[in-house]
């Protein structure tokens, strides 16, 4: 599925976020908008021309193109930008492949790539369904490793890259063992990557946060928990992000609670963190007998 809205905008190539249809992705598509439009700014974001929107659900994206099209066209047609939606799921055969092949045939460079998408699962490993554990695997490193690979041919100089790891991705979490390893994964390879790309003059930045105001939860327990407590503005945490990205951060944990709670982390060490988080941080989950 694809639709192109148009906005006024900047010109230069393509912004592309992964998982935008909520949370975080979709707020990352607002401020990019927003950007675009004159509305807001952040130092070091590169010029785009086109917004390309992607997640498994179309018509959630059709209908947050339509609101950024309400929210930020003018009558000035001279510069626009192009939004364009699709639906897939990143972990089918090709879909990756298929996007940057997309790309590619615009002639345009990549100059915002954030990969978003992604999922966590609660409770304990040995009670969660492996496909469910797997998936996680599949979604939030395979993808994004891959979208990294397929993409680094189309990316600009000058060009960014966001990967959304996790605060999770510091310290080992009892009850939320892949979901964590697996952000431990996003933030270790980003800050790799963004030693090997700066000679290409291409950043690449982790936003780090703990709870937002997401369907996260929801997810991740399976329908079990509605919505965290006290989680933080998507839109705040994003705009963060960008401007922290904008500096050239490796990485960014926009709140200062989540900023306590990663250096309690460093304080205590990995087993006592994963011990507590076990013990004391014990998320509703969906049990075996109540699955469908």
């Amino acid at each position: 599925m694809e639709e192109d809205e148009k906005l006024t905008g900047l010109q230069g190539g393509i912004a592309l976020v992964t998982g935008a249809s909520s949370g975080i992705g979709a707020a990352f598509a607002r401020h990019l908008a927003a950007a675009a439009a004159g509305k807001e700014r952040y130092r070091g974001l590169p010029a785009f021309d086109e917004l390309w929107l992607v997640a498994r659900r179309g018509d959630r994206l059709a209908d947050l193109a339509e609101a950024l099209q309400a929210t930020y066209s003018t009558k000035d047609d001279e510069k626009t930008l192009v939004i364009r939606t699709f639906a897939l799921d990143l972990v089918a055969p090709n879909s990756v492949a298929g996007l940057a092949e997309k790309a590619r045939e615009t002639g345009k460079p990549v100059t915002i790539l954030i990969n978003n998408a992604g999922y966590g699962t609660y409770g304990p490993f040995a009670v969660i369904n492996m496909d469910r554990q797997l998936g996680q695997i599949d979604l939030n490193c395979r993808a994004l490793t891959e979208a990294c690979s397929r993409f680094s041919p189309l990316l600009a100089r000058g060009g960014l890259v966001i990967n959304v790891a996790s605060l999770a991705g510091f310290a080992p979490l009892g009850g939320f063992a892949v979901y964590a390893a697996t952000k431990a994964y996003v933030l270790s390879f980003s800050i790799a990557l963004a030693t090997e790309w700066a000679s290409r003059g291409i950043r690449v930045h982790a936003l780090c946060p703990g709870s937002v105001e997401s369907e996260f939860a929801q997810v991740a327990s399976e329908g079990v928990r509605l919505k965290v407590a006290h989680g933080w503005s998507a839109d705040k945490t994003t705009a963060i992000c960008l401007k922290q990205a904008g500096k050239g951060k490796a990485y960014s944990i926009p709140r200062l609670n989540w900023k306590l709670q990663r250096w309690a982390s460093l304080l205590v060490g990995p087993v006592n963190s994963a011990r507590f988080a076990n013990k004391f941080l014990v998320r509703p989950y969906k049990e075996p007998d109540q699955k469908e």
